[in-house]
């Protein structure tokens, strides 16, 4: 049974559009890369998720669980880190992560949660209000892992973290994962989606446009190519009219760097006809690969075709 289940969710404001008819599923030890600009609709999901938002249309299971909304469903068995964490500003952390775990219904936090104070190098005895913003984001992660959740809905969780405890954090939800959780993690860096993500959807003005493992979505965007011509050859003019899908990322003095879609037999057969020093093809990353995604249709992105339920794997 999936951790996480969304049918067919839906939520409008009023004429405009949150999301539209995303469906997706998380399985248990699964770490789930949620993907998109700002606006696109992840914050939305997750909310309605959370049963903080009452969807248009949809159903949404959290351990098998229906979602309702305004009522808590499943939350002592979910570690939610939101966008905009806020808690109490006077409080101690210790206190205020106390709090949070007791309305959670569970008492026995305390072990746990200065295990990760410690390993995110957070004084829990200084006022909320008074600390840092990579600090309070540090009382965030300790809130959301404390009890050891089997459910993680993580909305930025490294936000304003050095990259030493952004490496912390990243380890934390391997280590979460690991023992099972099912992980919804929603972040604008694809570094660390890419690595730490099996699969991730990507949102585009509230629609899934692609949902994948992250290795078949570098592998769908653009590929590249640098050719190194022999010293004194001209660069020569690429024929665009009979190499479709092709473009030119950057021209130098003996040196050209071309991005193509599908395969590359056509752009070698042309490269062989000239004096060539040497060729290169650097590897896609997934910044590259979701850009795709929100490139007009005439320079060569993918659109906004909607991802069929079911159809990823």
């Amino acid at each position: 049974m999936a951790a996480i289940e969304i049918e067919s969710l839906t939520k409008w404001y009023g004429r405009a559009r949150g999301v539209e008819a995303v469906t997706l599923a998380i399985e248990p030890g699964e770490i789930f890369g949620y993907l998109g600009p700002n606006g696109s609709g992840k914050t939305t999901t997750i909310r309605c998720l959370m049963g903080l938002l009452r969807p248009s249309g949809g159903v949404l299971r959290i351990l098998g669980a229906r979602v309702v909304p305004g009522r808590g469903t499943q939350h002592a068995r979910i570690g939610y880190l939101p966008g905009d964490f806020r808690i109490w500003g006077r409080a101690k952390a210790s206190r205020s992560l106390g709090l949070l775990a007791a309305l959670g219904g569970d008492r026995r936090t305390t072990a746990r949660r200065r295990e990760l104070a410690a390993r995110f190098e957070l004084d829990l005895d200084r006022a909320v209000g008074d600390l840092s913003k990579g600090n309070r984001q540090k009382v965030a992660l300790v809130s959301a892992f404390q009890h050891r959740p089997a459910v993680l809905v993580l909305d930025e969780p490294t936000a304003g973290l050095d990259p030493l405890m952004r490496q912390a954090a990243l380890d934390l939800i391997r280590e979460a994962a690991g023992e099972g959780a099912a992980v919804l993690l929603s972040s604008h860096d694809l570094s660390e989606v890419s690595a730490v993500c099996s699969r991730a959807a990507i949102l585009r003005e509230g629609r899934l446009v692609e949902m994948a493992p992250i290795s078949r979505i570098v592998q769908q965007g653009e590929h590249r190519l640098k050719i190194w011509f022999a010293h004194g050859t001209p660069i020569p003019e690429v024929p665009m009219d009979r190499l479709p899908g092709v473009r030119i990322v950057e021209r130098q003095p003996g040196m050209l760097h071309l991005a193509y879609r599908g395969a590359a037999d056509d752009i070698l057969k042309w490269v062989a006809r000239f004096p060539v020093d040497r060729i290169a093809t650097p590897q896609t990353s997934l910044e590259e690969a979701f850009m795709q995604y929100y490139r007009p249709p005439d320079a060569g992105g993918a659109g906004t075709r909607p991802v069929t339920p079911g159809a990823c794997p």
